[in-house]
């Protein structure tokens, strides 16, 4: 841990743990809201540390000064790489559970180990949270955005007792042509039940008139560009609609009538796909932790 004084995130820790199940070196980083000797210390689990590491940690801190949130400890698993060009490989690796080749990517390597990494969070990172900091891993939430939240999304419908609440920021539900509404149907037809609190959001923008918009105010030589990777996109399918597929899958969801699901769903708006997590993030902590909102 980097001494307090020299820190400029003071109470976080860096880990490097390796997992047999993923058969990589996961790059763990741990912050402290709040005191875990309190009786009601809660445990946050989330993807993508590069983007939002400092962001959750410094927004649940607040949350925490007002008393909103219960103590949390903040466990963000990352990797060991520098620049979000590199860390979008991986990501894609770990949180998409079939190989999408249309959208998805060339390399088949890089996609499609959603089911190692959650072994990795259930039988190799939550023991290790549980014997080091001695609190209830078990008595967590999971936050993921973009791949993340269909990282969420999935093991909310293959194992929703890994995490009682879940944080699902703007899903990528369009990944392997939409292949989640059918794992959504599948879980549906051998499932009664689905015990778990969810909060579901995603910005107003993420839409294929909100692209056109975010396009329509950049300069000149931006925009040119903008424009030819939307029409290479074109190429390969339809626009993505965020948000309509957002409003599916929690109708959907909803039409079950689960007993134990609670389930809430926003769309933020003025928010684009890259301006939404923040958002996301404290949206979903103030749901899945009672707090006002």
């Amino acid at each position: 841990m980097i001494p307090h004084a020299d820190s400029p995130l003071p109470e976080t820790e860096v880990h490097h743990l390796p997992s047999a199940h993923v058969g990589d070196m996961f790059k763990v980083l741990v912050g402290h809201c709040g005191s875990l000797r309190a009786a009601d210390a809660r445990v946050l689990f989330m993807g993508d540390p590069w983007a939002n590491f400092g962001t959750a940690v410094e927004m649940a801190r607040l949350l925490r000064y007002s008393e909103d949130i219960p103590p949390l400890l903040i466990v963000a698993v990352g990797y060991d790489l520098v620049t979000i060009d590199d860390n979008a490989a991986v990501r894609s690796r770990d949180f998409t559970p079939t190989i999408d080749r249309t959208r998805g990517g060339d390399d088949p390597a890089m996609m499609g180990g959603a089911g190692r990494f959650l072994t990795f969070l259930r039988d190799e990172l939550k023991p290790w949270v549980r014997e080091r900091y001695g609190v209830d891993p078990d008595d967590s939430a999971f936050f993921g955005d973009s791949l993340g939240g269909l990282f969420a999304m999935w093991t909310l419908l293959t194992e929703p007792g890994l995490f009682p609440r879940y944080g699902i920021g703007s899903p990528s539900l369009w990944w392997d042509d939409s292949m989640m509404f059918g794992q959504e149907a599948a879980y549906a037809s051998a499932h009664d039940d689905l015990p778990a609190t969810v909060f579901v959001s995603v910005g107003e923008l993420e839409t294929p008139a909100g692209d056109v918009r975010w396009r329509e105010q950049l300069p000149p030589e931006r925009r040119a560009k903008a424009e030819a990777d939307a029409e290479a996109e074109a190429r390969v399918g339809p626009p993505v609609d965020m948000v309509a597929d957002a409003a599916r899958m929690v109708a959907a969801l909803r039409s079950r009538a689960y007993p134990s699901l609670d389930i809430a769903f926003e769309v933020l708006p003025g928010e684009y796909h890259h301006t939404a997590p923040s958002l996301n993030l404290s949206r979903a902590l103030r749901y899945l932790f009672d707090a006002p909102r």
